[in-house]
């Protein structure tokens, strides 16, 4: 199994429409996990429920092919555990969860989880609350989670997109996905 780089653009939907938009990039090497959130009501795509269209200004914006495309009920936090958000706040306030904490949640759950067969449980008990394109099924889903099982906590980062994003700064993003550079994505904002 090839060990490069992976991007995965990740729609998380809530009462019929699309509320958060990240990219998870997986690192060269599978020894980093960033998260590229894009702020609330952001400007840098023109409709956030066209997905297609998202996807098309989010590889122009990034300069980088989204291998991946998800779209995950937000229903899935009632899940777990450490979620402490109800069915009953998700609708009645679906804009509630920002992008930043759901996938926080979502990459701690899968990280603490070493046991194999855990896994494929997680990944068996998301699946109904994923929508994904014909190559991302259970089975790969498992696959990368296990690729992914010894990056340690230090390398999990996340980061929030400007509202007003400079020229300089998206050069800087298209950058960083080219090479992997700065390590941390956290690092160009």
């Amino acid at each position: 199994m090839s060990r490069g780089p992976v991007n995965f653009l990740v729609f998380g939907q809530a009462a019929s429409s699309n509320q958060t938009l990240s990219i998870f990039h997986l690192a060269d090497g599978r020894r980093r996990i960033d998260v590229v959130n894009f702020p609330a009501g952001t400007r840098l795509v023109t409709n956030l429920d066209d997905v297609e269209a998202t996807l098309v200004e989010v590889e122009e914006l990034t300069g980088a092919r989204m291998e991946h495309v998800m779209l995950w009920d937000l229903d899935f936090l009632t899940e777990f555990e450490s979620t402490d958000i109800s069915p009953q706040e998700l609708a009645e306030h679906p804009e509630t969860p920002s992008a930043d904490d759901v996938w926080t949640t979502v990459l701690q759950e899968a990280l603490d989880t070493r046991d194999p067969g855990q896994l494929q449980s997680i990944a068996t008990s998301l699946t109904p609350y994923v929508a994904a394109d014909r190559g991302l099924n259970t089975g790969r889903i498992t696959d990368l989670a296990r690729s992914l099982r010894h990056v340690p906590a230090d390398n999990i980062a996340s980061c929030t997109l400007p509202e007003d994003i400079t020229e300089a700064q998206l050069a800087d993003l298209v950058e960083y996905f080219a090479t992997g550079e700065p390590a941390r994505c956290a690092d160009l904002f």
